[in-house]
This record gives C-alpha cells, structure tokens and sequence, in this order.
C-alpha cells in the first residue's frame, strides 16, 4: 500500500472509532437499490432426502446440531443433491428465498466467468497484467509488475498492497492496485486480485461483468435474481458485493461438481473446473481446514471445494457423493474458523447411498424441526408494559450520539454509508405492532417492529435500501428497569442491530449492539489472516493488547447513551 492510501486508511479508521464525531465518507459509490422480492429465477426440483439416499432424521441431527451450537448464529440452510433440493430452513426470523449478500463467496463466481474467457481463447492463466493493461500504474509500478500474471491472481500469490481498506478511500482501484509494494510469490489474501480479475472480464468480453454472466452462465442456469455492486468507475467489484439467493448458489456449487455441464450443456470446461478447484497455494493454518485454488478453497483433509464468504457466506461442494450444502450465517469468522465446518464434514463428508426407503416419521420430524427454528409466535405485551413507552419521546446530547445510528456500524463501513448521528427516539403504536421513530440528524427512520411475529419492511440509508425484520419485546432487567428491546435483522446481510430502550427515572438510557460483533473477528484480523489492517489498527490505537482493542472498540460498536424526555 502507498504512503498516501495508508494516510488515507488511518484516518478514515480513526474517523469511524471517534464516538464524538460523524464519519464522512471518502469516495463516493452508487447506493444499493431495493432488491425486488419477486423471485424470477428458475426453481430447481424438490424432493425428500430419502429419495437421494439421505435420511431425513440425518439432516434433522445436522440442523438441531447447527442450532444448539453456541458460537454459531445461522440464518439459512440449503442441502441439494443431483440438481435437487432436499432441504431448505430458515433460522429466526430469517428469509432463505431473498437474494443475499454473499461476500467473498462470490470469488469463486468471478473464477467462472475467467474461466469462459480461457475456454473461449482469449485469455491464458500466464498472460501479463502489463499486456492488458499497458498504461495502469507509473514506469516504476509497471517495471516491478512485469512479470505478474492471471495465474497469480487467481491463486492470490500477486502480492499486492492495495487492499480493502484502501478501496473506502480512493477513487481508482487500478491505479491503486498498480502501485509499488509487491511481495508476490506466496498466498496473501487480497480481494483486490479478483477485482483486477472482474476488470480483466469486462476488458475482453466488452461488456460487464454482469452482462457477460447474464448471456454466458446465470441465463442459461435461470438465475435472474442477483445484484452486483460497482466501484467508483462502475466496475463490478468482483470479490464482494454480489447478492444471490441461496438456491442459485446451489446451482453453481451443482455446476463445479458436474465438471461445468448444465441441462446437458458445457457451460465452462470439465479441464478449467479440475485446474480451478485444485490445490495452487498452500494456506496458513488459522484461516481454517483447506487450501487455495483459483479462486476456490480446495479442502486439506477432505474432497471438499468451498466458495466461502466471510462470516459464514458458504457453498461447500462434496465432491466424493455429490452433495451441496449452502449457508448463510451472521458468525464470528473471516474465513473457515467457525464449528460450522466441523459440523458439516462430520455429517456430510462420506457416502451415502443412491436411494433410501421412504420414511414417513423422518420426513414428518424433520418437518417439525424446520418449524422449530423459525422465530415462535410471541404473546401479545400487557397493556401496562406498552403504556409505559406510549407516546414519549427522548431526546440526547450525549458525547457519543455523533457516531451512533440505527444502521449496523460494520454494514455502514461496508456501504459506504455513515450515520450523522442520533438525536430522538419517540415511541408509539399498539401492543402488537410498535413504532419506533429513530431520529438522525439527517434522517427519520420509521421503524415498525412486532410483538407477536417480525414486521417486514424497507429501510433506506444514505440511498441504499435494506429489507428488514423487525421485532419487538418487552421485559425488565435484574432491577426490574422497564426495557423496551427491539431487533433489526438486516435480511439481504449477516448483520442485525439490536436496541435496548431503558426507562431511567431521568428519561431513558439506549444501549445498541450489533451481530455479528467484532471480539472474534479482531481476534483473527489480529492472527495476521489481514496483515495491513492488524498494522492500521496497531497504528491507530498505538498497541496491539487485544483487550484494550475490544474496550476501545465496544465504545463505537455497542454505544450507551443517556436520553432526557421532551
């Protein structure tokens, strides 16, 4: 990274750790667009595990396993096997039907469309970054990256600098990408290697990433549903921002196993899956159980290819029985560091048979274990704990206010999306359906949140627009303080915002928390799995003690401040 994109990135990350101060962005991206509902894409055959040699108590072990885990927080579940959906499950108050955010899982999607452009022979894995991009970067930048080729990106051994962090703060990702500071060779994980990858994509075929997956691969597989972010110059972003449903995710991990054939077409070839899903970079062992292809995470101990995304975004591809399993999740994990993989090797990774018998009281427990995990029917509030928050409204001038909003702080980093800070909550409705009024400073958010079951609704922020789940409850402390707790899930991400409203006898105090929280994932970006943020945040607090790390973060992450009644 240049000194000057690192004088940016430390002062972009000081700005969003300064409880007293808003936080302005530094580049300007296209806002995200509501995601419409309607499902357009074709769906595939469903059937019953039985069918296709899975016991339906087996997948009912593997859901109650997920959901008794502690350390895990699971949104959604998919199982497929043959080009079929065995099961689907929902956790909370979670939506597996909507296009999700699928994070660097979405690398593996940007593989494929490489992939064509190299079947089509337009592309080889050892052409020059400098004979397709001729003038990126200075003579110095250009003399040093002479010898960089698609190979090395797509494995991640390019060794570039310009990272993530850095793409919040400057406008020109190539020119970043091309500038001095490579350390290539060995595997280094940088989301920038597929971003060049994406530019490269569109560089060849002439139009964008998008378009070219639309003709080449997601119109031919029925896949409609989806919504790829843009960088500042409009490029698809390639590592991340790709949103998907889950089933169309089955679809591709369904397309890697079957060698590139769809429905009887060759849609990539049988020869670049093989090289895309072998072993091409050995990867340290705290990023998890598995190694890295092209673009792909190939498994150490098992026949396992992953398309993995960051806090739980998974499609792990089963290779010796042909199963499928999709995931979203809202966990603690930058890569494969969650009990989620253990969990789902030890009850996948092995033979099943082509068919079982048809079992009735199988298919019937695991019907009730899909019920069981979606959020149960609560009971209507008393009229006395509702009459307690009706018709009042809080005002505050708390020091950290500035910086707190009701948008999760990682999805504001994320979006490029920054509160300017709180001002007012009021609070009205009914027993069954409060309202919060969330006042920002340049912004009023009307949140209606259920009692008895979640109320789904849009939210705008900053221009970009999220479906949300919102769901209320009233209860009391040890003190019995009167608590108000409502929870935001974010349904298109990992992320849900959690206020608690406490009536003080001087007004109220707010207390905000977010999950997926950061404790873990400061641990691991701390294991040197992203060795420019580790130095950035030693940088910006002057020391790397990790409890001093998660006291100075909870700060901005899970803000308490006090409100006085209007």
């Amino acid at each position: 990274m240049s000194l000057t994109s690192m004088n940016k990135s430390l002062h972009l990350m000081m700005r969003m750790l300064d409880p007293k101060e808003p936080t302005e962005p530094m580049i300007s991206l296209p806002p995200k667009p509501e995601i419409p509902a309607i499902q357009k894409s074709t769906s595939l055959p469903r059937h019953t595990p039985e069918r296709h040699g899975i016991s339906s108590r087996h997948i009912a072990a593997f859901l109650q396993t997920l959901e008794q885990d502690p350390t895990l927080n699971m949104h959604s579940i998919m199982i497929l096997r043959d080009g079929c959906v065995l099961c689907e499950a929902s956790f909370g108050a979670q939506d597996i039907r909507i296009p999700r955010m699928t994070f660097s899982a979405c690398k593996s999607i940007v593989s494929l469309a490489v992939g064509i452009l190299m079947d089509d022979g337009v592309l080889r894995p050892e052409t020059q970054l400098t004979e397709l991009f001729p003038e990126a970067g200075n003579a110095i930048s250009r003399r040093l990256m002479k010898d960089l080729t698609v190979e090395e990106l797509l494995s991640m051994r390019s060794g570039a600098q310009f990272n993530e962090i850095a793409c919040m703060t400057q406008e020109d990702w190539l020119s970043g990408f091309f500038s001095p500071g490579l350390s290539g060779g060995r595997f280094q994980y940088n989301s920038l290697n597929t971003y060049i990858l994406s530019r490269i994509v569109c560089q060849l075929s002439g139009r964008s990433l998008s378009d070219f997956l639309s003709e080449r691969l997601f119109g031919p597989m029925g896949i409609r549903d989806f919504y790829w972010e843009v960088c500042p110059n409009g490029t698809e972003k390639g590592g991340w921002g790709l949103y998907l449903r889950a089933e169309d995710l089955g679809k591709l991990g369904q397309l890697v196993l079957d060698g590139g054939l769809w429905e009887g077409h060759q849609l990539i070839s049988r020869e670049y899956l093989e090289k895309a899903t072998q072993i091409h970079a050995k990867v340290p062992m705290h990023y998890g159980d598995y190694d890295y292809g092209w673009q792909f995470w190939v498994g150490r101990k098992d026949d396992i290819v992953l398309m993995n995304g960051m806090l739980g975004q998974n499609v792990l591809c089963f290779r010796e029985n042909g199963i499928t399993v999709v995931s979203h999740a809202g966990n603690e994990e930058t890569f494969q560091q969650s009990n989620y993989f253990r969990h789902a090797a030890a009850f996948f990774a092995r033979a099943f048979d082509p068919g079982l018998p048809r079992d009735a009281v199988g298919i019937r427990g695991l019907r009730k274990t899909l019920h069981a995990l979606v959020l149960p029917q609560a009971k209507l509030p008393t009229q006395a704990d509702f009459a307690r928050f009706f018709g009042r409204r809080f005002v505050t001038d708390a020091p950290k206010a500035p910086s707190t909003g009701s948008l999760p702080l990682t999805l504001q980093a994320v979006q490029n999306c920054y509160t300017k800070g709180v001002q007012a909550i009021a609070i009205g409705g009914s027993r069954e359906t409060v309202e919060i009024f969330y006042e920002e400073r340049d912004t009023l958010h009307h949140i209606l949140a259920g009692t008895r079951a979640p109320h789904i609704q849009s939210m705008e922020f900053g221009g970009n627009v999220f479906r949300v789940a919102a769901y209320a409850r009233f209860t009391h402390d040890e003190d019995e303080t009167p608590v108000l707790r409502v929870q935001l899930d974010f349904l298109e991400t990992p992320f849900s915002r959690i206020l608690k409203l406490y009536l003080t006898p001087s007004g109220m105090t707010l207390r905000q928390e977010e999950t997926p929280c950061m404790d873990k994932i400061l641990e691991t970006v701390l294991s040197d799995a992203y060795p420019a943020v580790k130095t950035l945040i030693g940088t910006v607090f002057g020391t790397g003690d990790l409890d001093f790390l998660r006291w100075r973060m909870s700060v901005v992450f899970a803000p308490e401040l006090e409100f006085t009644e209007e």
